[in-house]
């Protein structure tokens, strides 16, 4: 398989037909669909229904299109870095910050250091529970800031701050359980969702949660926002970063609650981590030296 037999075979896709596709890089027809077939060849397989007026995909060249894709923009991405490092550019720091870590004391933090290395240019992504994590293993980030979720000896990691989750629901839902205790029982809320973000990560055990009800509904979604906009709905309960919904607790969109047996509210460290045998690039050692100067707290940065 060569780099080309690929560009040729997305612009089959993407233009529609084999002559437009000549068009669009600057290759011969004749040379195209040598490419395509050339591909079919090698894995002995259709990448397409050639007994329609246009070239329509099978299923095979389906699956095929969208790793295809993949492929190019990282080899696009490679051949930028390679430009840039040949010009004296360096790559961006790589950060992967975990959704209930993005408060004002977090990104304050990051703004600073943005001002003071304006050389130094970021590359931030965002996941959730061991998702954060996996990004580190997988070489997808340097430098992760999030709970100490699947933390272990691999890590070097140092407390940046904490941050309060709180169990909440909106006043209208509320009063529909009926409630008169304090505390509402674990059963009231069987059958309302406890709304969940999901883990990324492919095997985590209960999708990473550790704060779940053993008994009742739930919902998946893919972020924060989306379970606030699900709150605000009435359309279930969970627990979130009090710093995503201040505004919120203060208008009464949305209140506490204090569920029976249940972890409701509790502070959350957050850290700053590494891979402990990871060579770190200048960027990484910089951007970690001035975030630990902003920490006071414990850690294991061995």
């Amino acid at each position: 398989m060569k780099l080309d037999q690929l560009r040729a075979f997305i612009a089959v896709v993407e233009t529609g037909s084999f002559r437009s596709a000549a068009d669009s890089i600057h290759k011969t027809q004749p040379g195209i669909s040598a490419a395509v077939k050339a591909l079919e060849e090698q894995y002995g397989l259709q990448l397409f229904d050639r007994n329609s007026y246009r070239p329509t995909l099978t299923a095979a060249g389906h699956a095929f299109f969208q790793q295809s894709k993949k492929l190019m923009s990282q080899v696009l991405q490679l051949e930028n870095l390679g430009h840039d490092l040949a010009q004296g550019t360096e790559a961006p720091l790589q950060l992967c910050l975990s959704q209930m870590a993005l408060d004002d004391d977090c990104m304050s933090r990051i703004k600073a250091f943005q001002l003071q290395h304006a050389d130094i240019a970021l590359d931030i992504t965002t996941d959730h529970l061991y998702g954060v994590q996996e990004k580190l293993t997988k070489n997808k980030c340097e430098i992760a800031i999030g709970p100490r979720y699947g933390l272990d000896d691999r890590h070097a990691f140092i407390e940046l701050n904490k941050i309060t989750m709180t169990a909440v629901i909106s006043p209208t839902l509320l009063a529909t359980l009926n409630a008169s205790d304090a505390k509402i029982k674990q059963q009231a809320l069987y059958s309302i969702p406890q709304i969940l973000v999901n883990d990324t990560t492919a095997n985590a055990s209960e999708n990473g949660h550790r704060y779940v009800l053993p008994t009742g509904k739930r919902w998946y979604v893919n972020d924060f926002q989306a379970k606030k906009t699900l709150l605000l709905h009435g359309l279930g309960w969970a627990r979130m970063p009090k710093h995503c919904i201040q505004s919120e607790l203060e208008n009464g969109q949305l209140v506490p609650i204090e569920v029976e047996n249940f972890t409701s509210q509790n502070q959350l460290p957050i850290f700053m981590i590494r891979l402990r045998h990871q060579t770190q690039s200048s960027q990484a050692n910089v951007f970690w030296e001035m975030m630990k100067r902003f920490s006071n707290s414990t850690g294991s940065d061995l």
